[in-house]
């Protein structure tokens, strides 16, 4: 009833008083007949009484124009920005997934060195953070000069068990974020804490929903993206070569899957004019990344060479 009273007109307030009306979703359930045969009032009154209580009880609503702004966070390849209409979603989990070697790693690194004006959060499950690929990165950032600290805003984390992941998303994670406001926040990888010989599947399928729904839900509150990179398990459907691991109770809580594929052909380098820093080897294999499914993207793939600066689409 306070809420009423803070709302409504004293008169307004003091007739759903008497008719034992005492909460605003009595006033929106409620049909004017009913409010009207309780309370005596006209059917002006009544709707104007709805309408106040209606505006404040409903959600903000948003147009698609405001939607444009700040909802994505760029994957350090403009290839790849272009074809997911400006990068990774905020509030949404990003999953990419392919085989070892294939450049997932690369790309994790390649985002989180795009973000670190705003911050990146880098968790990492199976190996050492690699520092030494990361300093070489470095130099592909547009505008790189000698001296910036590059990853003064790139918070790492090394964890191995599944429970510690857990507790890292559910506690400590959340005091980071009320001191700093990153862009992207990665997982890499989020199998391997997962995969481990338990044969307890339910158990696995429940701490994955609950981690899922966590980071959805901290992103979301704290505006930033979700990139997980994930591992491949073999298939037996000779239609497809490799499935994301982690099955149906991960597929269901991501919004947005990219499959980065090795292939057997190479391109020369140095065909390339604008990669002047490149200094190894000229021949390099050709990657493929595929847009697997996404809410706003359709399903398209875009072709890229792995460099000493990075990933870098033809």
């Amino acid at each position: 009833m306070n809420n009423l009273q803070n709302l409504l007109p004293l008169k307004f307030y003091e007739a759903l008083e008497r008719a034992n009306i005492n909460s605003t979703r009595q006033m929106v359930t409620l049909s004017i007949y009913d409010l009207k045969k309780s309370t005596n009032l006209c059917n002006e009154d009544i709707l104007f009484i709805k309408k106040i209580v209606s505006d404040n009880c409903c959600p903000k609503s948003v147009t698609c124009d405001l939607l444009q702004a700040d909802l994505r966070v760029t994957t350090g390849c403009d290839a790849l920005d272009n074809i997911l209409n400006g990068g990774y979603r905020r509030g949404t989990i990003t999953e990419i997934y392919g085989e070892s070697g294939c450049g997932k790693t690369q790309l994790a690194m390649q985002s989180a060195l795009n973000n670190w004006q705003n911050g990146s959060v880098y968790i990492c499950t199976e190996d050492l953070f690699p520092v030494k690929r990361f300093e070489q990165l470095k130099k592909g950032l547009l505008g790189y000069k000698v001296g910036i600290d590059c990853g003064k805003n790139i918070f790492v984390e090394h964890i191995t068990e599944a429970l510690d992941l857990l507790s890292c998303i559910r506690v400590r994670l959340p005091k980071l974020l009320v001191q700093h406001k990153p862009a992207l926040v990665i997982i890499d990888s989020v199998a391997a804490p997962f995969r481990s010989e338990t044969t307890n599947y339910i158990q696995r399928a429940e701490e994955l929903r609950e981690m899922a729904v966590t980071l959805i839900k901290i992103a979301q509150e704290y505006n930033f993206a979700v990139l997980c990179i994930n591992q491949v398990s073999a298939s037996f459907d000779e239609n497809v070569e490799l499935l994301p691991s982690l099955g149906l109770a991960w597929s269901n809580m991501i919004s947005t899957r990219i499959w980065i594929k090795k292939t057997k052909a190479s391109v020369d380098v140095k065909s390339f004019t604008w990669i002047n820093e490149v200094t190894s080897k000229n021949e390099v294999y050709i990657r493929e990344i595929h847009i697997m499914f996404s809410p706003d993207v359709i399903k398209c793939m875009i072709k890229f060479v792995i460099t000493e600066i990075g990933m870098v689409a033809i």
